[in-house]
């Protein structure tokens, strides 16, 4: 094939990859999650990963390429789960704590007989 037509089928699939790893990382890892992420994360490994599904397409060292695809997608994980587990508290959780703080009832108070 003519390395012009190369390199545009190559430019078309790398913006495929592109959706197809936001695609899947907010279906994997969650649409909030990635709403909280720092944007250099979601660029950085979005870009690795789509140049590395290129590469592996394009037959330059497949091996090598395939692990470091593996090990884009273990730091993404790695990463949201981060996010997963330091998310900030809702406000829901706060209010049902108030709330039921106000309806416990009071303890009653037995006085002793006068004698």
């Amino acid at each position: 094939m003519r390395p012009r037509l190369l390199r545009f089928l190559f430019t078309i699939e790398f913006l495929l990859a592109l959706q197809a790893i936001w695609t899947f990382w907010v279906q994997v890892g969650g649409q909030y999650h990635l709403d909280l992420m720092f944007w250099p994360w979601k660029f950085g490994l979005s870009l690795l990963g789509a140049t590395l599904i290129v590469a592996i397409s394009a037959g330059r060292m497949p091996k090598l390429a395939a692990a470091l695809l593996v090990i884009t997608i273990g730091v993404a994980g790695m990463v949201t789960y981060y996010y997963h587990l330091n998310e900030p508290a809702d406000q829901d959780d706060e209010v049902q704590d108030q709330q039921t703080l106000l309806i416990r009832p009071a303890r009653r108070l037995i006085a002793a007989p006068n004698v």
